[in-house]
């Protein structure tokens, strides 16, 4: 399976946000590369830890930006936050447990993810704050 690219059809023109939101799509790559070669198996529980903290950071920090511009979508966008994190901690213990092997599939997944995460709702966010003049 192919790694996926940086793209700057993902930027949302927050700089703090862009940077991390390359950071959790390079660490999924990394963990992709870790499924694809059998000789790397031993990473893919660090690297999966890895992209849970990275996403758990950058959630923290939208939701404080959020809140201190008072973003009327804050709720909703919240839910979603809750929503993916809820995913990727089941996805964690299944895989901790011994019982599921991360696959193409899973990948795939936590990539479309992040993509739909930053395409829809943080750039809905990055609109208004930039609207709004509010960082």
């Amino acid at each position: 399976m192919e790694t996926l690219r940086w793209s700057d059809d993902l930027k949302i023109g927050i700089e703090c946000f862009d940077t991390e939101h390359r950071e959790i799509e390079q660490a999924i790559n990394e963990l992709q590369i870790a499924v694809d070669d059998q000789g790397h198996q031993s990473l893919i529980g660090p690297l999966l830890r890895k992209v849970a903290e990275l996403t758990r950071t950058h959630f923290s920090d939208e939701e404080s930006m959020m809140q201190s511009s008072r973003y009327p979508g804050m709720a909703l966008h919240l839910i979603k936050h809750q929503h993916l994190l809820a995913q990727l901690e089941s996805l964690m213990a299944r895989f901790s447990r011994g019982g599921f092997q991360l696959n193409e599939y899973s990948i795939k997944f936590l990539h479309d993810w992040v993509e739909t995460h930053i395409q829809k709702e943080d750039l809905q966010f990055a609109l208004w704050v930039n609207e709004h003049g509010k960082r």
